[in-house]
């Protein structure tokens, strides 16, 4: 038998857990997925930052998971997500223990507010002023820097918006 079998494989489990480690499920953190969606909005408008709220189906959907292993498990997102945005990670699993009990209900209400119809569904929030700003989906063909790129072409411009209306204030 083959005694090296054994840890290998450990090895491959412990790899594939640590790749998509799993949200936060209280508090929020700038560039960590968090399943408390109110804690996410709330520390967005305390930094002005923009807030992702990923709906997603993470123990069956397909698309999902590709979107976690080519975009969200990357070193680049990793690095680009702390220095830039809140996520808020709204999950509907097969396995009913993967979302605290506190959240289901309330998830039902976000994914009918948004009109969310698929998984992977990413909805972009102004924090400011609790509004969409702009939504993406999955791609086959996905990468950190395009998923980046869609997104920082949706943040730009109302963090431009905010601009003026900072310095005017700054100048009184």
């Amino acid at each position: 038998m083959n005694t090296k079998l054994p840890m290998v494989l450990s090895a491959i489990v412990l790899t594939a857990a640590s790749v998509i480690a799993a949200p936060d499920v209280k508090g929020a953190r700038k560039g960590v997925w968090t399943q408390d969606f109110d804690a996410a909005l709330s520390a967005a408008k305390a930094e002005s930052a923009p807030l992702l709220i990923n709906f997603t189906g993470s123990d069956w959907c397909g698309w999902c998971k590709l979107m976690d292993r080519k975009v969200f498990s990357t070193k680049q997102w990793k690095e680009w997500a702390p220095g830039h945005i809140f996520l808020a990670f709204i999950d509907f699993p097969q396995n009913g223990k993967l979302v605290p009990k506190k959240y289901v209900a309330r998830n039902d209400k976000l994914a009918k507010e948004y009109g969310i119809r698929g998984y992977p569904t990413y909805i972009v929030i102004d924090a400011a002023t609790s509004t969409k700003i702009g939504q993406l989906g999955a791609s086959r063909d996905a990468t950190p820097e395009d998923f980046i790129a869609k997104l920082e072409a949706i943040i730009k411009p109302a963090v431009e918006q905010l601009a003026p209306a900072t310095a005017d204030t700054k100048a009184e």
